[in-house]
């Protein structure tokens, strides 16, 4: 096969009427990302040697989604496909090789199937090869008419087709593979004579045939891959084939994953090797879980860093924050604000960090809150310890040093530094530093009523006479 340089034109211009929506239909996501970066992410496997996005409604936000991925030219009017790819031509001036076209709007698509109709054109020497596939319902779809030989001698429009033709079950796809100078010149000559008064890019497939130029065609099975998302019925759809290749994905790479259905795992995470999860846990954004973890029933994760070995109980959140390995976590508990648990740890039922980092073998009990604090290695948190961190005004500090013991209901009056090895005697509400090996107790006086309940009792029964 010859090697011949790549460019990559996606078109990402229309208005997506249909998705009633203020987003760019581009920027719309599946599996947590937009749908023009999964396209981005495909192309990018090619290793193009330029990509080109044609903007349009939404440029900026558009642009500022695409970051460097690509170049963008903007279509200032949307007319027509044609017009988008002649919008995209500055952009691949001097270019001299193969030119890929696709949509912003088709997240399903895969590197072999692009990869693969780059190289059969290139094994047929084509002008252009078209991407198609067959549909049991092919209303609507240009039908692909091809010759003895099987190559395309054009793409019909379901309005202008015969009977015979309406028949056809090939359909285009849109999705085409150009020889950069065809491409060039086939745009030259179509033309707006139609009724939406738009420039077709199937037309330049037309004007190469006309010129006896070879146009070949790849169809691709799985029809889905080449679906466009153009309402948000489209787009659950799209959605729900993306997660269902996600968790197949991750099964055969040896996760094991209880309720498949009920998982929902977006595109950007990653999980190791003999990871067990559990059913209507949601794994978002970009979050990775290492080997051998435990993630139990209804745990969320979003874009969360989880160690080796790690035990997720039922219902706990970790969000935009990591857990080192052979941790313990939940059930009902929450991590969030960046925070940090260490190796080896562990985190009771209900308690909740924010903005802090607990130190490699430290444990936190049940109903406990870590508010900017930072714990050292080996400290006891005991149940219903609290880090008072916010004095109505501003945010404070609470540092707890290696091997520090605190005991039950402790409240941290923050700033507040306890020392190694000190220790903060259960129910205290500390106000200044404790020092290192030394214990703070702040109680009152335990005092004792005699006979309590008899006056209590009696105080009732006089108010029932009122």
């Amino acid at each position: 096969m010859p090697s011949r340089p790549l460019a990559c034109v996606i078109l990402a211009a229309g208005e997506g009427t249909r998705m009633k929506s203020d987003i760019p239909k581009p920027l719309h996501e599946v599996c947590g990302k937009p749908m023009i970066c999964h396209v981005l992410d495909v192309t990018a496997e090619l290793e193009p040697e330029r990509t080109v996005v044609v903007v349009g409604v939404g440029a900026d936000r558009l642009r500022e989604a695409i970051g460097d991925r690509a170049v963008t030219c903007e279509q200032p009017e949307q007319l027509g496909t044609g017009h988008a790819t002649i919008c995209a031509e500055p952009a691949l001036e001097g270019f001299d090789g193969d030119v890929l076209v696709t949509y912003g709007d088709i997240p399903l698509v895969t590197r072999e199937t692009l990869g693969g109709l780059v190289r059969r054109h290139r094994e047929q020497g084509a002008s252009a090869t078209v991407l198609t596939t067959k549909v049991d319902d092919p209303t609507g779809y240009g039908r692909i008419i091809r010759d003895a030989t099987d190559a395309v001698s054009g793409i019909v429009e379901h309005r202008d087709a015969t009977d015979e033709q309406l028949a056809i079950r090939e359909i285009n796809t849109g999705i085409y593979v150009f020889e950069a100078q065809s491409l060039s010149a086939a745009l030259q000559e179509i033309s707006p004579d139609n009724v939406q008064g738009e420039l077709y890019l199937t037309d330049a497939i037309g004007v190469l045939v006309a010129y006896g130029r070879p146009v070949a065609g790849m169809m691709v099975e799985d029809s889905a891959q080449t679906m466009g998302v153009n309402d948000r019925v489209q787009l659950a759809e799209a959605e729900r084939i993306a997660r269902d290749r996600i968790r197949e994905h991750l099964m055969r790479e040896g996760v094991t994953l209880i309720d498949p259905p009920s998982i929902f795992i977006d595109a950007g995470v990653t999980v190791g090797r003999d990871t067990v999860i559990g059913p209507g846990s949601h794994l978002l954004g970009e979050t990775t879980v290492g080997e051998r973890c435990e993630i139990r029933g209804h745990v969320t994760l979003r874009s969360a860093t989880i160690g080796d070995g790690v035990l997720l109980r039922d219902h706990t959140t970790v969000e935009e924050s990591s857990v080192g390995h052979e941790s313990q976590i939940g059930p009902f508990s929450l991590i969030r604000g960046n925070s940090e648990v260490g190796a080896e740890c562990k985190v009771g039922s209900s308690a909740e960090m924010n903005r802090s980092h607990l130190g490699d073998g430290s444990k936190m009990q049940h109903f406990s809150y870590l508010g900017d604090t930072t714990v050292g290695k080996g400290v006891n948190i005991g149940a219903g310890a609290v880090t008072c961190n916010y004095d109505g005004c501003e945010k404070h500090c609470t540092k707890i040093e290696d091997s520090a013991f605190i005991g039950s209901d402790v409240i941290l009056i923050a700033p507040i530094t306890i020392g190694e090895n000190a220790y903060a005697g259960a129910g205290s509400v500390l106000t200044r530093d404790v020092a290192a090996g030394t214990l703070a107790l702040e109680r009152t006086e335990q005092r004792v009523v005699e006979d309590w309940h008899e006056r209590m009792r009696k105080r009732r029964e006089g108010l029932g006479k009122q």
